[in-house]
């Protein structure tokens, strides 16, 4: 039997159309039987279909029991700020950066992700190619956008009321709901300048309220996806011979 057996309710039932002519028929009655799927109402797996999926599902198993790298803790996550949310958006950032090669030589200043976004945690120890694909099961590709000052700080406003994201490239601090210190790449914020910031596809059109996103200067597309930057960045690590050790650094802080 099934660990929690599944109930499904069979329902059948009449549509009924009246008419000011016609007398048509109305549903009067209607019966559900509750099913519990187990080792009896489910038929054995058929042998042939098994023995014509192993060879795939031994080639599977072995890509997703890939290790990756180690890493000396957990990475876990949360809000306002967490070691997972962290060490995503740097790696993000940092893949992101590795590939870009814009026209006017200028470098992705911020990455900016979001929290629901993470589906997963990483374990400490061996950190697996599976273990990557459950953090980020979506096939969501990289959007690198020019913003004007004012998107960039309305984009950090939102972080703020929003009691934190992900992101990388910058530091906030705030009092209550209002930023009283905000830093990118080190440099006070820069009411005149452009910045650039790398996301996902989904962000980018405005999905979870991103709104901010809308109307960029300036987008650009990566044939690359996320969970390929974050997987990318881990094998890199591991050939350089570093362990993960990823601390929360206080990028973002509420007095």
């Amino acid at each position: 039997m099934l660990k929690s057996p599944l109930l499904y309710n069979l329902f059948l039932f009449v549509l009924a159309v009246a008419s000011s002519c016609s007398t048509t028929p109305k549903l009067k009655k209607v019966d559900s039987t509750l099913l519990e799927l187990n080792s009896q109402t489910i038929p054995p797996a058929d042998s042939s279909f098994i023995k014509a999926i192993n060879p795939y599902k031994s080639e599977l198993d072995k890509t997703m029991n890939e290790v990756l790298v180690f890493s000396k803790q957990q990475i876990l996550k949360g809000l306002p700020e967490s070691s997972l949310g962290d060490f995503v958006s740097d790696a993000v950032l940092k893949k992101t950066n590795d590939l870009y090669k814009p026209s006017d030589h200028l470098p992705v200043n911020i990455c900016l992700l979001n929290n629901g976004g993470l589906r997963g945690q990483l374990p400490k120890g061996n950190i697996t190619r599976g273990n990557a694909f459950e953090l980020m099961p979506f096939e969501n590709s990289i959007v690198i956008l020019t913003l004007t000052a004012e998107k960039t700080k309305q984009l950090f406003e939102y972080v703020v009321e929003s009691n934190g994201a992900p992101f990388a490239g910058a530091t906030v601090k705030a009092k209550g709901k209002k930023i009283i210190e905000l830093k990118i790449n080190g440099q006070n914020f820069d009411p005149t300048k452009i910045y650039k910031v790398t996301t996902s596809d989904y962000l980018a059109a405005g999905g979870d309220k991103y709104n901010f996103f809308k109307d960029p200067i300036k987008i650009d597309t990566l044939n690359y996806k996320l969970r390929d930057a974050i997987i990318d960045y881990m094998i890199e690590q591991n050939k350089k011979g570093d362990s993960l050790n990823v601390t929360i650094d206080g990028r973002i802080i509420y007095e």
